[in-house]
């Protein structure tokens, strides 16, 4: 043997014997492919067989490599990424770099999105909001790597175990750290979950303390640092991992405050919801279930307090509403501090129904007048909810909004007293606790100038009230509604004219007033005196 001969390289896959005895192998430099995932598949593969020299597979593992070596050189003689090569779920085999990155670019830029998870709740989101940015180019030049650049015979096994099972590119992602942060701090306040204090329930006759939930925020920093340590992985597994910092509840446990809350359920709470409109009642009743669901626990110096909670008082009251129907409702804001009174002072609680406004279709013939007397409301209220309605121009077929009859109940109902008249009979009585304890001969407005049927309220007192449209004065007035803005009709006794003269003594009990009720001297003082501010009063036709 030549001595040039000797210096021959020996291929580096030359079979050869283990000085200490033993099967014959393969020696070869295996490259790291730390871009590459390849798919899960069985590990006894044909370059296993080659390698380890295992008799019953070498003719077919020689075979196998023939055919790697001719799709080799098919797929370098085309610069064709080999078959089987895969980012995420997109097959890329067969095409070149360019058309690859092409197709990425369409499958995943601007529509690739990721999970965020905390808990059991879940977002989605674009990963290019955390600074995570696909490179489609790069990552089909890292796909038409497989099977490339690292030897003839070691290539061509790379390509046959792509075909024959499978390899999974990671995508390449450029991440910024800067985008990440802004991002991320812009979900914290949504990613944040605020913990529960310990609360009380009722299973079944008995009061039993629940501890308290932990919750969470987000701890933007390590989150950063946990993205940048793998930027592919969230494009990888459709997830972005949430590094999140537990929040302790200030009152965990409850058990100390059974106690304290036993006195509160004691027993059911008796509801009256009352309409004053219809001067009806509909009642409830809150049972120790409901009432244990409005109680919190709050940390206190002393230890865990029961307090009741607003908002759960609230929540309750909505579900009532529900069942009234008919545009009507419990307005909570106005109902809650009265529910919440009556349950520390151990009574039966009640509420104000409240209405929506409604609309009315114009039909031919109406006038705004005629309107404002059917639907019990004054007319100028109508055109204020109706801006730019000509009064003297309305349009059969036009809708109007009809205002909410609250607005003509502006102050705190007195609920053990009414008054109700009826124009037709004209007569007024005085109801207290239900029972009829007054009935007056009255005089309502003439047909000029009529009184305004509706449901209204006692709004001021002037023991002697001046009117100065007519020079008159008129004794112990009562205030009700405003026929105009700033123009008020109310009861009151019998006027006097400026010079002393006395009206309409001999007519009452028919119409005659410009659209106040009117009463005999006595009895108006009567009423003045009786009538609070703030009591019902219902004018019938």
């Amino acid at each position: 043997m030549m001595d040039d001969d000797l210096k021959t390289p020996i291929p580096d896959d030359i079979p050869f014997r283990l000085p200490t005895g033993g099967d014959t192998a393969r020696v070869r430099a295996i490259p790291t492919r730390a871009t590459a995932r390849p798919r899960p598949r069985q590990r006894y593969t044909l370059r296993a067989a080659l390698v380890g020299g295992v008799s019953a597979l070498a003719l077919v593992g020689l075979l196998a490599a023939m055919l790697a070596a001719g799709i080799y050189a098919y797929f370098q003689a085309l610069g064709l990424i080999v078959p089987g090569v895969y980012v995420g779920a997109i097959p890329l085999g067969g095409l070149p770099a360019n058309e690859a990155a092409q197709k990425l670019n369409a499958a995943w830029t601007g529509t690739q999105q990721v999970t965020l998870a905390a808990g059991d709740r879940a977002w989605k989101a674009s990963p290019a909001e955390f600074g995570l940015n696909f490179d489609a180019q790069a990552t089909a030049d890292r796909a038409a790597g497989v099977g490339r650049h690292q030897g003839v015979y070691t290539d061509a096994l790379d390509m046959l175990d792509a075909l024959m099972t499978g390899w999974a590119i990671d995508p390449v992602v450029r991440f910024d750290e800067a985008t990440a942060r802004d991002g991320l701090n812009q979900w914290a306040a949504t990613i944040k979950l605020d913990p529960q204090n310990a609360t009380l329930q009722i299973a079944g006759d008995q009061l039993v303390a629940a501890p308290g939930v932990d919750g969470y925020q987000l701890d933007v920093e390590a989150t950063v640092r946990a993205i940048g340590a793998d930027p592919a992985a969230p494009l990888v597994t459709g997830n972005l991992p949430l590094i999140l910092i537990p929040i302790a509840p200030r009152a965990p446990d409850a058990s100390f405050a059974i106690e304290q809350a036993g006195r509160l359920i004691a027993g059911p709470l008796e509801i009256a919801a009352y309409d004053p409109i219809r001067d009806e009642v509909i009642r409830f009743t809150a049972q120790p279930v409901d009432i244990a669901a409005w109680l919190s626990v709050e940390a206190a110096e002393d230890g865990p307090k029961v307090v009741v909670d607003p908002g759960k008082v609230g929540a309750y009251i909505d579900s009532l509403s529900s069942q009234l129907g008919e545009g009507r409702f419990l307005d909570r804001d106005k109902n809650t501090p009265i529910l919440m009174a009556a349950l520390d002072e151990d009574r039966t609680a009640t509420l104000i129904v409240s209405h929506a406004p409604t609309q009315y279709v114009i039909q031919p013939g109406d006038t705004l007048l005629q309107i404002g007397w059917d639907t019990r409301m004054p007319y100028w209220r109508i055109l204020d909810a109706n801006p730019g309605v000509d009064a003297d121009a309305i349009n059969p077929g036009d809708t109007l909004v009809i205002p909410s009859k609250d607005v003509l109940l502006p102050l705190p109902v007195v609920m053990s007293k009414r008054l109700v008249l009826s124009i037709t009979d004209q007569r007024l009585w005085l109801y207290e606790n239900g029972e009829v304890i007054h009935e007056y001969v009255i005089s309502t407005g003439i047909d000029r100038s009529p009184t305004q049927p509706g449901v209204f309220q006692i709004q001021t007192h002037d023991i002697n009230a001046y009117a100065s449209v007519w020079d008159l004065y008129m004794p112990h007035f009562l205030g009700i509604y405003e026929a105009w803005p700033g123009f008020m009709n109310g009861f009151h006794g019998l006027p006097l004219l400026s010079g002393g003269v006395r009206l309409w003594g001999d007519v009452l009990g028919r119409p005659a007033s410009f659209g106040c009720i009117i009463l005999d001297l006595d009895d108006a003082e009567t009423l003045y005196n009786w009538a609070d501010d703030g009591v019902v009063v219902e004018i019938r036709e």
